[in-house]
């Protein structure tokens, strides 16, 4: 069964995958949170759920931590295979 922290990591990988995310990284860290907030909600309105903003933001800061840390494994074996 799907739960609803399934839902919204689905919507963050959604809102991700619709945009750059280098481009977000380049944003200031209130400006590219709005920006996935904006697209997490539109999934959910697709889908018809609806996420309170501090499930939206509790799942952001979950989702950049481990893509920042998925950028730092992934240069890590890059380095290493040198």
């Amino acid at each position: 069964m799907i739960t609803k922290k399934d839902f919204l990591d689905y919507a963050f990988e959604s809102a991700i995958t619709s945009m750059n995310y280098n481009s977000l990284q380049a944003m200031s860290g209130d400006i590219a949170e709005e920006v996935i907030a904006t697209g997490m909600q539109a999934y959910a309105k697709d889908q018809g759920l609806t996420f309170t903003d501090e499930e939206v933001h509790a799942t952001i800061v979950a989702g950049i931590e481990s893509l920042n840390n998925a950028g730092a494994d992934f240069k890590l074996q890059t380095w290493m295979m040198k």
